[in-house]
């Protein structure tokens, strides 16, 4: 394809995306389905011209407002790129129209350089989240994966990686991880199908090293979801003892079986509901949230996000522990984690659970954390600053019941 013919399919999969109703890589994956011709290159430059102006959504409606649209999105980008417009919106066939005497007045108005990072936030959650995490959630996330310690370790898994040609290193703070700051499938690598890694970000595998779960114990993930931070804990408990799965939305469980078979995760156990449940050493509540610390996964998710839902989780998550901590054997742990980085999600919960349980006492995880990074923080909860370790952003509590 020409690069004006990029710049045409980017306007034609922009233009439902920022609507902003469905997540941007179900628009993407849809447009190249119905067009099957679009080659494997002119995909992934597609791809990255669509997420670059998801990810300067912000600061592009801030410059231009109510002239923002897919075209001159696009053509805003390529003047910040240091590009000629005109050699792209060209008319030719394939590629998009010529601009417009308006288009016009927008391109030569704009200023030398796009405004600051911070602008990549809805104005509902500004002064919510720190505004260092904004800046920094607006770069591309690496690929970040998990050494299933079931099977093997990172040094040799980290060699195959590189014989094979890929620019694998370890992670900085989990002992397990391994990054790959290139673009590529890692779902048909051979070591993914023996069931050696796991697609897992270094921010989630340090919060499932901060449970502290052990061999033996009996355990229960209580918002398993696709069940990434359950394979976790099986490592962490060489699968030994109990490990139960649970989600109110039992779908998603539904490939959980096959990725611990591969990874011989063998006492995950899943459940259909919640009834009849016993009590545990470990409860981990992962628990529903804005996932505002996910954003540099996910750029299009910020502008999903309503007040009046984000509203609502902060319910849903309270009525959440309220079950869930019934299920702590004395002496056990409730471990409260979210991707979250609003304060109401997070400390506002710990006060309020604390208030209301006083079986419970909040546990120290200053120690399990300075262990894993050096890193010291001033609470005894734990929060993952971007901006800070470079992770996905997280919020991690423990309760232990007295």
């Amino acid at each position: 394809m020409k690069d004006s013919s990029r710049v045409q399919a980017a306007i034609e999969i922009i233009q439902e995306v920022f609507k902003f109703n469905r997540p941007a890589d179900r628009f993407i994956s849809d447009y190249f389905k119905s067009h099957r011709y679009i080659g494997g290159k002119d995909r992934r430059e597609i791809s990255a011209l669509v997420w670059q102006a998801v990810r300067c959504y912000g600061r592009l409606s801030f410059v231009m407002k109510e002239n923002l649209t897919p075209r001159t999105a696009i053509m805003s980008l390529l003047f910040y790129q240091g590009k000629n417009a005109d050699c792209f919106f060209n008319g030719e066939k394939y590629a998009p129209a010529v601009l417009s005497d308006t288009e016009r007045k927008v391109l030569d108005g704009l200023a030398e350089r796009l405004p600051e990072a911070d602008l990549e936030c809805p104005d509902w959650l500004r002064g919510k989240i720190d505004v260092a995490d904004v800046i920094a959630m607006v770069q591309k996330a690496p690929l970040d994966l998990r050494v299933n310690t079931l099977k093997t370790d990172r040094p040799q898994t980290l060699s195959i990686l590189r014989d094979s040609g890929i620019n694998a290193y370890e992670t900085p703070f989990s002992p397990y991880g391994i990054r790959i700051d290139e673009r590529m499938d890692i779902c048909s690598h051979p070591l993914y199908r023996k069931g050696w890694i796991e697609i897992q970000d270094e921010g989630s595998q340090i919060v499932s090293l901060l449970t502290q779960a052990k061999p033996g114990q009996s355990v229960i993930d209580w918002c398993a979801g696709g069940g990434g931070k359950t394979l976790a804990l099986s490592a962490m408990m060489q699968a030994k003892g109990e490990l139960y799965a649970v989600d109110k939305d039992v779908r998603r469980l539904k490939d959980l079986p096959e990725r611990a078979g591969r990874a011989k995760a063998d006492n995950i156990i899943l459940l259909k509901d919640y009834d009849h449940l016993k009590t545990y050493d470990l409860v981990l509540v992962d628990a529903p949230c804005t996932s505002t610390g996910t954003w540099r996964r996910c750029a299009d998710a910020k502008w999903r996000l309503s007040e009046e839902w984000a509203n609502s989780i902060v319910g849903e998550q309270r009525k959440i522990l309220d079950n869930a901590c019934r299920h702590v054997k004395k002496g056990g742990r409730l471990f409260y984690i979210t991707c979250s980085l609003d304060f109401r999600e997070n400390e506002s919960q710990v006060a309020v659970f604390l208030q209301n349980h006083q079986e419970f006492e909040l546990e120290d995880l200053r120690p399990v954390l300075e262990r894993l990074t050096t890193i010291r923080m001033s609470e005894k909860t734990i929060r993952l600053h971007p901006s800070l370790l470079h992770t996905d952003g997280f919020f991690a509590a423990s309760f232990i019941k007295k």
